[in-house]
């Protein structure tokens, strides 16, 4: 499940003002692979506790965080969320894993991280995996996806494939173009978990058209266009201007022959 590493979890003091952290998840399908990028935003009382958490785990515990620890922290943060993905994939089309492969984990420790710890600021980290498909999403029934339960999600499909159905999604906003945008919230299925799924169908006007061009395509590579007849055109102009020629030649010497001769 997409989650930070265990010392980024902690029971953070109720009623800490202003504090709060936020994901909001961004989820492009191609129709070979995907790309799941997600920012999370800490705030307040949520800073100072992440900042105190990079400073302990992977600093000196001085109140003050380095750049060496935040790239501790980076790197540790990219391993052990590539190992969490891998014990429980996220993704799954037509129910299924074994075709669906993590490409890349990707983080970027925000920053402003750097500091003393007690700083009641904002601090925005971007997390982002690559997938790769063996078969294409537009020949797929569904796709599935799971994340933490009640946050905000946006999933970017591609064209060619229509959204027949939407489960474990809240407040569900649907954009269609020549693509579908589909943006809500996680529904939430167990205790920080949500799982939504979309059932999928290939577009019939796409196909159509995938055709279409297909056929046009074909007809201009094949119809060969005849080059043979501007070549003959034009050597039956040279040969008539020839004789033209000649024909004016032959009749100025026979008269100058004339005048010479009287």
């Amino acid at each position: 499940m997409r989650v930070l590493l265990a010392f980024f979890v902690i029971a953070l003091t109720a009623g800490a003002g202003e504090a709060g952290s936020l994901r909001v998840n961004n989820i492009t399908v191609n129709e070979y692979d995907m790309i799941w990028s997600y920012n999370e935003t800490f705030s307040g009382a949520d800073s100072i506790v992440f900042r105190m958490n990079i400073d302990s785990g992977f600093g000196d515990n001085d109140s003050f965080v380095n750049a060496w620890e935040v790239l501790r922290a980076d790197k540790e943060l990219r391993k052990e969320f590539r190992s969490s993905i891998e014990k429980e994939q996220d993704v799954r089309i037509n129910n299924d894993t074994s075709r669906v492969y993590l490409f890349d984990v990707d983080a970027a420790l925000s920053p402003d991280i750097i500091g003393k710890t007690h700083l009641y600021d904002t601090i925005v980290n971007r997390y982002i995996t690559t997938y790769r498909f063996d078969n294409s999403i537009l020949n797929a029934e569904s796709i599935w996806f799971m994340g933490q339960a009640n946050t905000p999600v946006t999933i970017v499909m591609p064209q060619g494939v229509d959204v027949r159905n939407i489960s474990g999604m809240d407040n569900v906003t649907i954009s269609s173009t020549d693509h579908a945008e589909i943006s809500g919230f996680f529904k939430e299925i167990s205790k920080d978990r949500g799982e939504i799924t979309l059932t999928l169908s290939r577009n019939a006007s796409f196909i159509k058209k995938e055709i279409n061009g297909s056929n046009a395509s074909n007809v201009t590579s094949t119809a060969p266009e005849d080059e043979t007849n501007p070549l003959f055109e034009m050597l039956s102009w040279i040969r008539n201007v020839t004789i033209v020629v000649a024909g004016l030649v032959i009749i100025s010497l026979i008269y100058i022959f004339k005048i010479r001769k009287n």
